[in-house]
């Protein structure tokens, strides 16, 4: 699959265009991989979003604009990305299991992934802590919910260094109030807008193309980007 692929891309979005956030970072993953949904669903964030990453690059060039709120007085921050900087989590396949070491001790766990992100919705940062580490952390070394704080704190800290791209905080500092801003770094989210604005783009095209030549969508999308190009301008003498 290639990102530029302008058949892949409408697909893409067909598929992704009523759902919401966290069915699209499905989408965008089975859709790149060729995994079914369950597996995409179960995949670990981090190595979900080292494939996106490599896909909205291959879009952009390596690099995007992100665009936050100042925490300080509201204003819009865009934020210019280095796509090749980010962290790129090895793929592991999905329920994949780590360990960590504490106090001696091996705890066996699996990263978080899609699935799991969906059962936090509407919960508090404590319960959705609890929730997450009592489904990650295997049942040989008790539930999430019975581990001691150094323990979860072993996991969590094991969590992030097996899978450093599936976290990633971007921080900016506004121009005008100085204030500082820190955001989590949203990879499916910056890949649809992507994908949204292309998919539309192209759509037009085939749109003028298809009138003016009789010619159907796949024989449009398969001329090259120059092809297309200049048969619109053509079309717009």
């Amino acid at each position: 699959m290639s990102g530029l692929d302008p058949a892949w891309t409408i697909t893409a979005w067909e598929r992704g265009v009523r759902e919401d956030t966290l069915d699209r970072a499905v989408t965008l993953l089975a859709s790149a991989t060729g995994l079914s949904r369950d597996q995409a669903e179960s995949a670990d964030v981090g190595s979900r979003d080292a494939v996106l990453v490599d896909v909205l690059s291959r879009f952009t060039g390596g690099g995007v604009q992100a665009c936050v709120r100042c925490t300080g007085c509201g204003e819009r921050l865009d934020v210019p990305l280095d796509l090749t900087a980010f962290p790129r989590t090895p793929w592991r396949e999905p329920g994949a299991l780590v360990e960590a070491e504490v106090s001696g001790s091996g705890v066996r766990f699996r990263l978080p992934s899609t699935g799991d992100l969906r059962l936090l919705r509407g919960r508090d940062a404590v319960a959705g802590r609890r929730l997450l580490l009592a489904r990650c952390v295997q049942a040989e070394a008790g539930s999430g919910e019975d581990l001691d704080e150094e323990t979860a704190a072993a996991v969590e800290a094991a969590m992030e260094e097996a899978a450093p791209g599936g976290a990633v905080t971007v921080f900016t500092g506004c121009p005008d109030c100085g204030a500082e801003t820190a955001a989590a770094l949203d990879i499916p989210a910056l890949l649809w807008a992507e994908v949204q604005t292309q998919a539309v783009a192209l759509l037009h095209q085939v749109h003028v193309l298809a009138t003016a030549y009789g010619w159907t969508e796949p024989e449009v999308l398969a001329l090259t980007p120059a092809r297309r190009a200049a048969y619109l301008e053509l079309v717009s003498r």
